[in-house]
Formats: C-alpha cells, sequence, structure tokens
C-alpha cells in the first residue's frame, strides 16, 4: 500500500493506494520486460526518424518534420521540450519519447504506450492504479526509470 498525505481544508488528506502485490508483478515482469524493450525499440526508431527528417515544422521546438513513416505507419509528432509525443495516425498508438534519450523510460508514458499498443494486456490490467502501479512494477523488475 501507498499513503499519500496532502494538504486539506480542514487538516491533510490521506489518499490510501493498494498497489500491485509482489506475487502479481512477479507473474507479470516477463511481460512488463517485452514491454520496456518493445517501447525502447519504437522510441528510438521513431526519435531516429524524426531526427532524420528535413521537413521544417513551425514553432519553438526547432525544425523537424511534421510526421515520419515507421513501420508502414505515418506518425504524428508534436515535439516539446526534451520530448515528443508521437502518435499513428490509424491505430493511435502513442510513444512519448526523450529526444535525446529514448531508452529511458517514464512510467506515466510507458503506461500510456501499454495502454494504446493494445499489445500489452496483462501489464495494462495489473495496473490498476495506473502510474503508481507501473512504477511498483518497474521497481520490483530492477528497471530504472526516470
Amino acid at each position: 500500500m501507498t499513503v499519500f498525505a496532502s494538504p486539506g481544508g480542514r487538516g491533510p488528506v490521506l489518499t490510501v493506494l493498494q498497489l500491485v502485490s509482489d506475487s502479481e508483478a512477479a507473474t507479470v515482469r516477463p511481460a512488463l520486460e517485452d514491454l520496456v524493450a518493445e517501447f525502447r525499440q519504437v522510441a528510438n526508431a521513431l526519435v531516429g526518424y524524426m531526427n532524420a527528417g528535413s521537413a521544417p515544422v513551425d514553432g519553438v521546438d526547432g525544425n523537424c518534420p511534421e510526421s515520419v513513416r515507421y513501420r508502414e505507419a505515418t506518425w504524428y509528432l508534436d515535439p516539446h521540450g526534451e520530448h515528443c509525443r508521437f502518435e499513428n495516425a490509424v491505430s493511435g498508438e502513442v510513444v512519448e519519447a526523450n529526444i535525446y534519450a529514448p531508452d529511458l523510460v517514464d512510467p506515466y508514458f510507458l503506461l500510456e504506450y501499454a495502454k494504446t499498443s493494445a499489445r500489452h494486456e496483462a501489464v495494462v490490467d495489473v495496473c490498476v492504479e495506473g502510474f503508481h502501479d507501473m512504477c511498483r512494477l518497474l521497481d520490483r523488475s530492477g528497471i530504472a526509470y526516470g
């Protein structure tokens, strides 16, 4: 369980979350490792195509293409700061990648990828508490994230 204490109008507000258990984390670990490997592969490829692109886009985030082709699909780009959101135009699959370190795993973005890819149901199903469960899974699996 995880407990959060937040300031409230009449004193602190406590939020208690029952996170994924150690046994659930152990059971889903191979699926999580597959998810992380796939995410890193796709993120690296998309960032690579983005960096190789030459079509300029207006905005504060410099010159990059509006879209890239990857795995026979068009992916639209939304660069912002050190991240870029890549969205598959047909499937709606989303990869939010750090453009300077595409191997870097962010628990929220990893879960978003798992949900939108529709290939990682085992991991999505145990992440009842979303980001918090994903952090716990990564911690229990020894997978570094930032």
